[in-house]
């Protein structure tokens, strides 16, 4: 099973090594089997600054038609299902409600009729952790989360745009792309243009580049406390954490050698493999 913290840290739960997360509406997160579809489940959590509004969201929902009280785990939750048809073929939406504290989690899975992973569901949701305000995960690894997979799409583009507009480069193998990469950090228009973001863009771009060059490599999502942020994985072991390779603002650019960074990861995942 992987694990699946939320941004902010307002839930967390356990689901399938088949299970990936995939974009959806802002501030609800979508799951499913791209392999073999067996159903989608979509989670969204709210909060609220009064201590009731966790109990107050499930008597709301148990107003639905329909809705009933269910135990699932430890959660009492309040259930309900809806069945439509869709290009001739019947499916039916499961619906939770779980209220605790400041914090409502509601969770959907939708599935054909007939489908077999309720039971699975089932066993996801048994497997929340809700957090209230103040509270946070700690020192966790976790598949890495859309979220993050935005941003270091997002920071490719940005300077492989960079290197078109300074040089009139693309990225390509890597030797190249390291050459290209220490011609940007030199220049005053990556800190005039990203500010203090530019250190963390920069050592993004740089373990997306060696990802895709050294087998093994892998993108995870450390959590701890309001840290967030994307790594570079070799198996167990944490190699690179891109966003403070070149200082925590940045400071480091104009200064590191790239090759010597390159170099440092390589020794890290040498150790790894032993």
């Amino acid at each position: 099973m992987k694990k699946f913290i939320s941004p902010g840290s307002w839930f967390a739960f356990a689901y399938p090594e088949e299970w990936f997360e995939f974009s959806e509406e802002a501030d609800c997160f979508l799951f499913y089997n791209p392999e073999k579809w067996d159903g989608n489940f979509r989670i969204s959590a709210y909060r609220d600054a009064s201590s009731a509004f966790g109990d107050s969201m499930m008597r709301q929902a148990l107003k639905a038609a329909g809705a009933k009280l269910q135990k699932v785990g430890r959660w009492e939750t309040i259930y309900s299902s809806e069945s439509f048809t869709e290009q001739l073929v019947e499916y039916v939406t499961h619906r939770w409600t779980i209220g605790c504290g400041q914090t409502c989690v509601e969770c959907s899975f939708t599935e054909e009729v007939g489908g077999e992973a309720l039971g699975m569901v089932n066993a996801l949701i048994a497997s929340l952790e809700i957090l209230q305000p103040r509270e946070s995960f700690h020192n966790q690894y976790i598949h890495v989360r859309v979220a993050e997979v935005d941003l270091i799409e997002s920071c490719y583009a940005t300077v492989e745009e960079m290197g078109m507009k300074l040089f009139k480069e693309r990225f390509r193998d890597l030797d190249y792309n390291l050459r290209l990469m220490q011609k940007i950090a030199r220049r005053d228009e990556l800190t005039s243009q990203l500010g203090t973001d530019a250190g963390a863009v920069m050592g993004i771009v740089l373990c997306a580049l060696l990802t895709e060059s050294i087998e093994g490599l892998e993108w995870k999502t450390y959590v701890n406390g309001k840290v967030e942020a994307p790594v570079l994985m070799y198996g167990e072991v944490c190699v690179a954490r891109p966003m403070l390779l070149f200082g925590k603002r940045g400071e480091l650019l104009t200064e590191i050698e790239i090759t010597d960074i390159v170099e440092e990861i390589h020794t890290r995942i040498e150790e790894a493999a032993c």
